[in-house]
């Protein structure tokens, strides 16, 4: 019997257990464990677990047009994954685990040890498969040809049938409908904005690659365009696996080549690939560092940022920030679209982070909380890594660190205002013209700035920027790996800039070129 067990890969498509467990027409369980744990998880979100149920009862759909479908386990993973072993070991039937490595908190490695070595121990097959690519020892100077070689290469196939005999397994289940009933609090949202599965997964993908991936490279930081699908919206399916990144890539790529002859089409592709190239990175650095999902990646801002409790001054500024009441526009209408749609675009969260970390001076740890407590697509790999870069923490021995301008980016990313007037009912009477000038401040129910902006940010970035020479002071004179990581760091942002700078010349010189050849 093979043991097929679901975790962040809910998909029968290009997913590697599947098609290996599935072959030769074996006898599979597939099956899913409800661990209380992760639902008790200080970072748990309502809209992700929504999501994450609503793609198991996609996958047991499915699974059912196969012949099969999905046991759901409730109870500690470890011990339902012994006890299920057991049962067939005393049926003398030998089963093999099949499972792909999952790469988020540390309760989550120890899990898959302890469920390793209890194979181990018990001389019993198992299959540690690949959720998306992910290199298994540290070495840099491959992962890019590593990457793509996985990417480029043939998909698994879902099997069109999946032998799955009836059993009647005495260990604690759960029905869909009871899976409802005792996790009701998550079901409990007034819109649903993003529907988890595989099934919705494809069509989401299909409807990028139709029309709306155009102007995809301008597009994704302008947060209403964005809002309004001008990026993929696929975020939560990569982090629940119910589609892969090589599935996603290969159309991309193929979509591309049917396009080529359209500079501006190919070239806003290639960026959304690059993007998808980035989840994988983040997931890759988690991997080989998990602790920098909670610690500060520097010792040297342990004291500034730290996760200790707030002051009573902080924790009003906190406050404010969550509920999207600081008086910066732009800051609270990506605020309070987070709490309803679960979701921003990546610029809007990197500004909602730079002005928590350097203008309030609150630390990260409490920001990131925040954000996969609403998050639908919450994945530490990437958001508690993307919040230490906007907190000014990493990359050390660049000179420089970004803090965004919330008023200079209204006029940037919503100049005609539909993203703040939609989210932020007070300033619809007001033009741009009035909410640069502050008119709104006098005449509105619209908080007042919490912060003086330029002072803050003079003072905070000050101290960001001190403890940085320090980060660098010190792995100039100690040299060693932490050094050369460092300067790789550096390194790899500079050479990104670059190759942006040449792709940007690169199509306006292809545009250039086809004006050209039609006024000839």
């Amino acid at each position: 019997m093979n043991l097929l067990w679901f975790r962040r890969d809910l998909r029968l498509t290009d997913n590697e257990i599947v098609a290996l467990a599935a072959e030769n027409n074996a006898s599979v369980l597939p099956f899913f464990i409800i661990d209380p744990w992760f639902y008790q998880w200080e970072d748990v979100g309502q809209a992700r677990v929504r999501f994450l149920f609503e793609s198991l009862e996609d996958l047991h759909k499915n699974l059912q047009r196969r012949g099969s479908y999905l046991t759901l386990f409730e109870g500690n993973a470890v011990e339902i994954i012994q006890q299920l072993t057991q049962y067939f070991l005393d049926r003398e039937q030998s089963p093999k685990l099949y499972f792909n490595r999952d790469v988020q908190v540390e309760y989550g490695v120890t899990r898959d040890r302890e469920i390793v070595e209890f194979y181990q121990a018990s001389n019993l097959d198992y299959h540690l498969g690949l959720n998306h690519f992910l290199q298994l020892k540290d070495d840099r100077d491959r992962w890019f040809s590593e990457y793509y070689t996985y990417q480029r290469a043939t998909p698994y196939t879902s099997p069109s049938n999946i032998n799955t005999p009836p059993l009647s397994i005495p260990i604690k289940q759960l029905s869909f409908p009871q899976l409802k009933r005792k996790y009701r609090e998550f079901w409990q949202m007034k819109k649903v904005y993003f529907k988890g599965g595989e099934s919705r997964a494809m069509a989401t993908l299909d409807s990028f690659l139709e029309r709306r991936f155009e102007g995809y490279h301008w597009k994704l930081s302008r947060p209403w365009l964005a809002q309004r699908g001008a990026t993929s919206h696929l975020s939560p399916h990569l982090t629940f696996g119910t589609i892969s990144t090589r599935e996603v890539y290969q159309q991309t790529k193929a979509r591309a080549v049917q396009l080529s002859h359209i500079p501006k089409v190919e070239f806003s592709l290639k960026n959304f690939r690059d993007r998808l190239r980035w989840h994988d990175s983040f997931t890759q650095r988690l991997y080989f560092y998990p602790e920098i999902a909670y610690q500060n990646r520097y010792p040297e801002f342990d004291d500034w940022y730290t996760p200790a409790q707030l002051s009573p001054q902080k924790q009003e500024l906190f406050q404010a920030w969550q509920d999207g009441m600081t008086g910066f526009p732009l800051v609270d209408a990506s605020m309070r679209q987070l709490k309803v749609m679960g979701w921003m675009n990546f610029r809007m969260r990197a500004m909602c982070a730079t002005f928590l970390t350097i203008n309030c001076g609150i630390s990260w740890h409490h920001g990131a909380r925040h954000y996969m407590n609403y998050l639908v697509d919450g994945d530490l790999a990437i958001d508690n890594w993307q919040w230490q870069m906007q907190a000014g923490i990493t990359n050390p021995l660049s000179e420089t660190f970004r803090i965004y301008n919330p008023n200079k980016n209204i006029q940037e990313k919503d100049p005609n205002l539909r993203f703040i007037h939609h989210w932020v009912e007070e300033l619809k009477v007001y033009n741009i013209s009035d909410i640069l000038a502050g008119k709104y401040l006098t005449e509105s129910a619209y908080p007042k700035p919490i912060l003086d902006w330029s002072q803050t940010r003079k003072i905070n970035g000050k101290i960001v920027s001190n403890l940085r020479k320090q980060v660098k002071e010190r792995l100039l004179a100690e040299g060693g790996e932490e050094y050369d990581n460092a300067k790789v760091a550096k390194r790899t942002v500079e050479k990104y800039r670059q190759y942006q700078e040449r792709e940007y010349a690169q199509m306006n010189s292809n545009l250039d070129e086809t004006a050209s050849r039609f006024s000839s």
